[in-house]
Order: C-alpha cells, then structure tokens, then sequence
C-alpha cells in the first residue's frame, strides 16, 4: 500500500491581513454619525414635548378656573380651609366644599363629587382680605396662581 500524504500548498496571497477595509471603516462611520444625529434629535423632540405638556396643563388651569367659575355663581361663600372652600348652595341651602384630595381638585355635592382638575401635587386655599387665593403644584412642577373675589352676591347672608 501506498502511502498518500496530504500537502498544504502556501497560498500565493502571503500578505493578506486580517482588519477593516477602508470601505468598511466609512461605513461605520457613517452608521455611528446618523446614530449621533437620531439621539441629539430625539433630544431636542423631548424638550419639545416638555414644553408642549406645560403649555397643556396651563390650558387645564385655565378652563379649571373658567369652570370654577361657573360653579360658584349658584353658592354663598361660608369659609375656607388649608386644602378647602366651604360653601352653601344657594337653591337647596346644602353644603358644598371644593377640596384638593388625592391628586385632584374636587367639588363635592350630596354626597358625591365632580373632579375638577387633576395631577396635582398640592393645592392651598387662602382667605385674603375678601378673595380667595389658590395656589396649585401641578406633578411636572409647574406652578399656578389664581384669585376668586368674594362679591356681595357670594357673601354669607
């Protein structure tokens, strides 16, 4: 039997190196800059964003207080308290409050109550010199201030 050896011819190609083309090295170059250019743009969105929110719960505060408002027409101011308006319905004689609990602003009617503004941090109701001052902390820090004057017409009788 005949003995058969197996023989690795070199390659003739002796001076490949193992690394990146230069076609490759572009190419991630110019992977990682549109990689760069998406981040600092979805950085720039989320400012965008934040401003948009605030500018939306300023919208709330405002038809909050328009609402408000309109809500009030109809009662007789009693007093206030820390987190508190209590007052009187003026048809039916009943006691109406509206109060800051649990991340809101309610008012609350018979027993029930109607959520007026929501994500609110902290809300303080002040008695000043025949107004009622209402400072609210929205949950994204944004801070409101609003004035409801107490005419002839609320007044307890």
């Amino acid at each position: 039997m005949e003995k058969r050896a197996l023989h690795l011819k070199k390659s003739d190609t002796q001076n490949n190196f193992l690394g990146f083309t230069l076609i490759e090295c572009l190419l991630a170059l110019f992977l990682l800059s549109i990689i760069c250019m998406l981040f600092s743009a979805s950085i720039k969105n989320a400012s965008l964003v934040t401003s948009y929110l605030k500018s939306e719960q300023i919208k709330e505060w405002h038809i909050f207080v328009i609402q408000l408002e309109n809500e009030l027409k109809n009662c007789r101011y009693e007093k206030t308290q820390a987190n508190k308006i209590i007052l009187k319905n003026k048809k039916n004689s009943k006691t109406v409050w509206i109060e800051y609990k649990l991340g809101k602003i309610v008012k609350v009617e018979n027993g029930g109550y109607q959520p007026l503004l929501m994500e609110v941090k902290r809300a303080n109701f002040i008695e000043v010199d025949k107004a009622i001052a209402m400072k609210v902390l929205f949950e994204n820090n944004l801070q409101v201030e609003a004035k409801w004057i107490i005419t002839k017409e609320h007044e307890n009788e």
